[in-house]
C-alpha cells in the first residue's frame, strides 16, 4: 500500500508512540519565544470526540453526532485544509435511532486512518454504528462498506450481533466501533463489541483493505478455559450454519465470560508481526482475577489471527481491593527497552504496566494513583459508593477508606489514556483521569492527582522533579497540574521534540517540558457543557504534523464542537508551512 505521512493513524503509527521526532520546528524555545500559538477556530457541525488525523496537508476528522442529519441520527467526516481552514470534502451517513451507541451518539468517536496521500490514497474509519467505512482520501467517496455487527456475506462477514434495543433508552445496547482502525501491509484490524450488553460476544476482525472482504475473525470470548480459540471459529448464536462460508467453522460453546470487547486502537510490531488487542470486562463481571480474556492484553498472529499470548491485568495493582469493571480502555505503545522490545499499556485501575512484546510477561508495573507516603489509601482517589448512595445519585459524597475498601465499585480516577514515549529521554507519558460527570465523583482529586505523569522507560519511577509532600507532587508543572478542580486526563498526549502536548476534559490543550514538565502553552479551546456532575468536556488528544498541532473538542455552544489549528506563525520569527 501506499506510504502514510504525518498523523496519519491514531496517536501517529501502528506502534502507537505518539512521538514526533523529526520533520518539525515545534519546540519548548519557539513556544518560550512565543512563535507557536492558535492559527483558526473553526465549528464544524457537531462535537469532536477523537483525535484528527493530519496528513498530506489535510486534516480528517469525524463528528460524534452530525447536526447535518435530522435528529443528528448520524454523522460526517470532514477533510479540511490545513493552511487555509476551508472543508475540501464531506462524508455524511445516517443511521435509524436504535443503532445508536450505549451514550446516544451517532456519528464516530475514532480517529479515521489515511493510508497514501490526499489525492490517491484511502480513508478508513469505523462509525458508533460498527460499519467500518473505506473512502477515497481526494474527495471522501466511498468505496465500501461493511457492517460488522450485522451479517454481511457480499464481504465474507457472516456475523450478526445488532440486537436492536429501545429506540429511547438505547437498551440493551448494541456492539458499537469505538476502536480506530488499525491499517498495516493491506489488511484492515477492527474490534467489535460491547462488555455493557450481558448477550454480546465480541471479536477482532481482519479485513483486506482493497476490498473490505473478511480475512479472518477471532473471538475473544474465551470458550474453554485454558484454551485458545482457534481463528474463524465463532459462536453458534452469531451465525447461520446454512450460508456460513466454509472457511469459518460454527461453535455451540457457551463462553466462559461474554464481553470482553477490544475499545480501544489495536497496536502493531512489524517485526514480531503482532497485533496487541486491549479487552474490557468480562459479563458477569467480578473482582480480578476475572474469567476468559477479560480486563487485559491480548496478542495474536497478524497474518492468521492465532492466539500468541494473554496477559491479565493482575488484582495486587489496584488501587482498591474492591475496584471491579477494570476495562483496558486505552490502546497500547510499543517501544525498545534497551534491547527487548517493550509494550505498555494503562489500566482504568489506575495501574501502567510495562510487558514483554514476545511474550506479554510482565517487566514492570505501577499504580499511578497517589496514596499517602505510608502506602495507605487517600479517600477522594477512587471512592466506591454505598449502594444506596449511587441509586440515589448522591453528588460528591464524602466516603471514608473504610467504605470504600468494602463496597465494589469503578475506579474512575484511573487511567483511560494512551502512552506518548520519548525515546531520546526514555520517558513515558501517560494521562490520568476518565470521563468527569459520574455523580460519585466529578473527574480527578485534583489538589493530589496529577492529570498526568512522567515516567522512566525501565523504573516507571517519576521523571519529573516532585517534592517532599504527603502525596509527593511534581514542583515545575504547577501549573497546570493539581488547578483545575475535576480536570482529568482522558486524552492521549502527544510528543514533538522537546516538547509534551496533552489535552484535559477542561477542554484545554497544554504543552509542557520534555525535561522538566515546565508549562510552556495553554489554551482553552472552549467551555464545558455544564451537564452532569463535572462540566462535561472533552478534547481526547492532539494530533501533530509538521509545524502544526490539531485538536478537536465537545464544548458547549455553537453546533456543540470546535476543531482548533494550532502552528508556528508567520512572521520574521518562522513562517507556518502547509
Amino acid at each position: 500500500m501506499a506510504t502514510s505521512t504525518g498523523w496519519w493513524m491514531y496517536h501517529g503509527d501502528p506502534a502507537h508512540t505518539g512521538y514526533v521526532g523529526s520533520g518539525s520546528r515545534i519546540n519548548a524555545a519557539a513556544l518560550t519565544g512565543g512563535q507557536f500559538g492558535v492559527l483558526r477556530t473553526l465549528n464544524i457541525g457537531g462535537p469532536i470526540l477523537s483525535v484528527p488525523a493530519v496528513s498530506d496537508g489535510f486534516v480528517f476528522v469525524g463528528l460524534a453526532n452530525s447536526r447535518e442529519q435530522v435528529g443528528e441520527l448520524g454523522g460526517t467526516l470532514l477533510k479540511i485544509n490545513l493552511a487555509t481552514g476551508a472543508t475540501a470534502a464531506k462524508f455524511t451517513w445516517q443511521i435509524n435511532e436504535n443503532e445508536r451507541d450505549t451514550h446516544g451518539f451517532c456519528g464516530m468517536g475514532s480517529t479515521p486512518t489515511v493510508v497514501g496521500d490526499s489525492k490517491t490514497g484511502k480513508v478508513y474509519f469505523v462509525g458508533f454504528n460498527a460499519t467500518l467505512y473505506c473512502l477515497n482520501a481526494s474527495d471522501l467517496k466511498p468505496v465500501w462498506s461493511v457492517s460488522l455487527r450485522t451479517r454481511d456475506l457480499a464481504h465474507n462477514q457472516p456475523v450478526d450481533t445488532f440486537q436492536p434495543g429501545d429506540d429511547i433508552n438505547i437498551e440493551p445496547p448494541p456492539a458499537a466501533g469505538w476502536s480506530a482502525p488499525l491499517v498495516v501491509n493491506g489488511r484492515v484490524y477492527l474490534g467489535i463489541g460491547e462488555g455493557e450488553n450481558p448477550t454480546l460476544n465480541s471479536f477482532v476482525f481482519c479485513l483486506d483493505a482493497a476490498s473490505g472482504n473478511v480475512i479472518w475473525i477471532y473471538c475473544t470470548n474465551q470458550y474453554v478455559a485454558g484454551q485458545p480459540n482457534k481463528p474463524n471459529d465463532l459462536p453458534a448464536n452469531t451465525v447461520d450454519s446454512k450460508t456460513l462460508p466454509k472457511m469459518f467453522t460454527s461453535n455451540p460453546t457457551t463462553p466462559v465470560t461474554l464481553g470482553c470487547s477490544v475499545w480501544g486502537c489495536i497496536a502493531y510490531d512489524e517485526k514480531l508481526n503482532r497485533l496487541y488487542c486491549p479487552t474490557g470486562n468480562g459479563v458477569p463481571d467480578t473482582v480480578l482475577p476475572t474469567l476468559g480474556w477479560s480486563n487485559g492484553l491480548l496478542a495474536l498472529d497478524a497474518g492468521t489471527g492465532a492466539f500468541v499470548a494473554f496477559y491479565q491485568i493482575p488484582a495486587a495493582s489496584n488501587y482498591r481491593d474492591s475496584d471491579i469493571d477494570v476495562d483496558v480502555g486505552a490502546s497500547p505503545t510499543l517501544f525498545d527497552l534497551g534491547t527487548q522490545r517493550a509494550v505498555g499499556v494503562g489500566c482504568k485501575n489506575g495501574s501502567f504496566h510495562v510487558l514483554d512484546a514476545d511474550t506479554l510477561a510482565p517487566v514492570k508495573w505501577r499504580q499511578l494513583l497517589p496514596t499517602y507516603n505510608d502506602g495507605t489509601q487517600i479517600p477522594t482517589v477512587d471512592p466506591h459508593p454505598s449502594n444506596a448512595q449511587a441509586a440515589g445519585n448522591v453528588q460528591n459524597p464524602r466516603i471514608a477508606n473504610r467504605q470504600s475498601d468494602a463496597d465494589q465499585g469503578e475506579n474512575y480516577s484511573g487511567i483511560y489514556s494512551t502512552a506518548a514515549v520519548h525515546p531520546p529521554s526514555r520517558k513515558i507519558f501517560v494521562g490520568i483521569g476518565g470521563n468527569n460527570y459520574h455523580s460519585v465523583a466529578a473527574g480527578i482529586d485534583t489538589a493530589n492527582t496529577p492529570f498526568m505523569r512522567a515516567l522512566d522507560y525501565a523504573t516507571l519511577n517519576d521523571a519529573w522533579p516532585v517534592d517532599t509532600g504527603n502525596p509527593p507532587r511534581y514542583t515545575k508543572a504547577r501549573p497546570p497540574l493539581y488547578t483545575n478542580v475535576t480536570e482529568s486526563g482522558l486524552a492521549s498526549p502527544a510528543v514533538v521534540n522537546d516538547v509534551v502536548f496533552m489535552t484535559t476534559t477542561f477542554v484545554s490543550l497544554y504543552a509542557l517540558s520534555v525535561a522538566d514538565g515546565t508549562m510552556l502553552f495553554e489554551d482553552q479551546l472552549g467551555e464545558q457543557t455544564g451537564g452532569f456532575n463535572g462540566g462535561y468536556g472533552y478534547c481526547i488528544g492532539p494530533a501533530v504534523c509538521g509545524d502544526y498541532v490539531v485538536a478537536g473538542a465537545l464544548v458547549f455552544g455553537g453546533d456543540g464542537g470546535v476543531l482548533r489549528i494550532y502552528g508556528m506563525k508567520p512572521g520574521p520569527a518562522g513562517s507556518a508551512t502547509t
